[in-house]
This record gives structure tokens, C-alpha cells and sequence, in this order.
């Protein structure tokens, strides 16, 4: 299992991830960074769950 984040964010035409697990599972999740100070500045971000199974 991998996770990284979804290049596909900043820049819809980078399929980097996606061509280089061609054949795996790859998953989209929106999840939320609690690491800005500033709480009204928390947002969700796309992240990658990439599996062999």
C-alpha cells in the first residue's frame, strides 16, 4: 500500500501516478491537513491510496 498526494489538483494533465501503477488499484480520497494555525484556512486535499490487492 502507497499513499501520496493527487498531482491531478495543481495540474489536471500530470498522470505521473497513474501511469506508473498501471494495473493497480489507485483511490481518491478528499481528506483534511489539520497543520494550518489559521482554522478557517483548513480545506480538504486530494490524497492517493495506492494498493496490489
Amino acid at each position: 500500500m502507497l499513499s501520496n498526494s493527487d498531482p491531478l489538483e495543481k495540474d489536471p494533465t500530470n498522470t505521473f501516478f497513474d501511469d506508473l501503477y498501471d494495473g493497480f488499484h489507485i483511490q481518491r480520497l478528499s481528506i483534511f491537513r489539520s497543520v494550518c494555525s489559521i482554522a478557517e484556512k483548513r480545506k480538504p486535499v486530494n490524497e492517493l491510496l495506492i494498493r496490489n490487492y
